[in-house]
């Protein structure tokens, strides 16, 4: 429960500034009278690049350190970052943003791998996908609130100044309910106690890499990424010019739709799962979302658009909750910090990616309204392909299957 409380602060934070930080960088084009929709896509690069920077080799120290100290570290440093941008907006440009949002994004993806590494420590096996659905459930529900808080602070306020501020009063909040959870017991394996720091990272990938269950969800994991990235990034222009949004509070609206789907489809993924099976939801998940956000963008602001927004949202936790139970539980517990980490890595190193080349490839208003509408199409695509391989066919139903400390047996 004290886990539970911690994350779920601390995701209402990071969901604040999933909306502050791009109306920081439109007041900063408003003052300036200067700026392009790449700036948008930049600072969502830079807030997300550090998934592959630092989950790469930062899951080596995940599985070197206690994780609990971990969390509250990163919290109170993105605590610090936030009450600095709120305390002097207007004195610092765009390339402040692009900085803070870089050292924000790092300590966000420190915080979430520890966080999935953690939960196999306190909860039993059997009950991963419940406890993953949880935390999901939490984190869209604060997915819906986030920006809603944030939008509407940003119009009565008329700047983003009181929602930075409390994106770092959450995170402070967030380091004082994890402090709750108590001494959590070590899981580095004794083994690779003289192993180097680039050995380990290695070791990490190869067990990645020889698991076909984690290799095939961490390559599809990037496609729906890279769709997503391209999505998140430019959301403000999306709302504005595709779905013609009016004000920053109905921005707000749509994203509380996102979350609302969100929530549903986590409490609901664990029960689909039980009756299909882990990689049966994962794959239905991801046609759900493609096909949904594929049609939200022939929409306009209003009650069929909400519903789409919550469609294709029920769609991605459908997604992540069995990808989040898969990796834990095909993963052998003395690198499950590197498991979590590396493939978090490489499976989000498409968001910078399509963040970049969507807003490249849609710079103008008319090419923007064709990225928005064909990349969704990627993600079919990524469902068709997941329905032919193993992830469909062989990936633990109702009964989880036992899984050993190396990729052969767990294979078997």
């Amino acid at each position: 429960m004290a886990l539970w409380i911690g994350q779920t602060v601390s995701q209402f934070g990071t969901y604040v500034a999933f909306l502050t930080l791009p109306l920081l960088v439109l007041h900063i084009q408003d003052v300036t009278g200067e700026g392009t929709t790449l700036d948008f896509s930049i600072t969502y690069a830079l807030e997300t690049a550090p998934t592959i920077l630092v989950g790469l080799l930062g899951g080596v120290l995940l599985d070197r350190w206690h994780l609990r100290p971990v969390m509250i570290a990163t919290d109170l440093l993105r605590a610090a970052a936030f009450f600095y941008l709120a305390a002097t907006v207007g004195s610092y440009g765009i390339n402040t943003v692009f900085v803070f949002a870089f050292i924000v994004g790092s300590m966000t993806t420190l915080f979430d791998s520890a966080l999935f590494s953690l939960i196999p420590a306190i909860v039993s096996r059997d009950r991963l996908g419940d406890g993953n659905s949880y935390v999901a459930a939490s984190q869209q529900a604060n997915f819906a609130l986030g920006p809603l808080v944030a939008g509407i602070l940003a119009a009565t306020t008329g700047g983003p100044a009181l929602g930075l501020f409390l994106n770092g009063a959450t995170f402070v909040v967030s380091a004082i309910s994890l402090n709750w959870v108590g001494r959590v017991a070590h899981h580095r394996d004794p083994d690779e106690e003289g192993t180097s720091f680039l050995g380990e990272a290695a070791n990490g990938i190869r067990y990645i890499w020889s698991e076909p269950r984690l290799r095939i969800t961490t390559i599809a994991v990037a496609i729906p990424n890279f769709v997503m990235g391209f999505i998140e990034a430019t959301f403000v222009i999306l709302a504005f010019r595709v779905l013609n949004a009016q004000t920053e509070a109905e921005v707000g609206i749509l994203l509380f739709a996102m979350g609302v789907g969100g929530v549903i489809g986590a409490l609901t993924a664990p029960r689909i799962a039980r009756s299909i099976g882990v990689g049966k939801t994962l794959v239905m998940g991801m046609g759900v979302t493609g096909v949904a956000l594929f049609a939200v963008m022939f929409t306009t602001y209003g009650f069929l658009t909400l519903a789409l927004q919550v469609g294709w949202m029920i769609g991605v936790s459908i997604i992540n909750v069995p990808l989040v139970t898969i990796r834990q539980h095909y993963a052998a517990p003395s690198m499950i910090g590197r498991v979590i980490s590396a493939t978090r890595a490489l499976g989000w190193a498409t968001l910078p990616i399509g963040a970049l080349v969507g807003g490249w490839l849609g710079a103008t208003e008319s090419s923007y309204l064709l990225v928005a509408r064909m990349f969704p199409l990627l993600l079919v695509g990524t469902a068709g392909w997941l329905y032919t391989t193993v992830v469909w066919s062989d990936t633990f139903g109702p009964e989880p299957k036992p899984v050993a400390d190396t990729p052969a047996d767990a294979d078997a």
